[in-house]
């Protein structure tokens, strides 16, 4: 499954979106708000509605690696009510470090969503196939 089109976004610019099984390290917190700021693409902003103060920068993962796609097993594709690839957003999580030049994105834990169903679930993909801290700005 490739990267595809993003969710309608509300008029708040916001989408609410459920996480059945959390995510690594919250498996408590389900619900979280997906923001793109004005602009923004291909960042976004994925906040907790159980927690505020809990937020994390996403990305679209084509957008830094064209020839990124998530495999998806028949049970993540049933739990997640895919009916086609064009369903599916994938989103990475971004880390910025003080020097923000060097910010990454974890392609080993990708966030897929059914843009239809809101439902989102995060894959664990091996991370000797998929970098854990691939670069986003290509260093020279």
């Amino acid at each position: 499954m490739t990267q595809n089109q993003d969710p309608i976004i509300d008029s708040d610019g916001s989408v609410l979106l459920t996480f059945p099984k959390g995510l690594l390290g919250f498996p408590e917190l389900r619900g979280f708000r997906l923001l793109e700021p004005h602009d923004g693409y291909p960042l976004k902003f994925l906040q907790s509605v159980e927690r505020d103060e809990v937020s994390f920068i996403c990305i679209d993962p084509a957008s830094v690696k064209p020839d990124y796609s998530v495999p998806l097993g028949e049970e993540e594709s049933e739990a997640l009510h895919l009916e086609s690839p064009d369903e599916a957003l994938v989103l990475t999580m971004v880390v910025i470090p003080e020097d923000a030049k060097s910010m990454t994105t974890n392609l080993a834990g990708p966030l897929v969503i059914n843009v239809r169903s809101k439902i989102g679930f995060q894959i664990v993909l091996s991370a000797e196939k998929y970098p854990l801290r691939f670069p986003i700005i290509p260093q020279d």
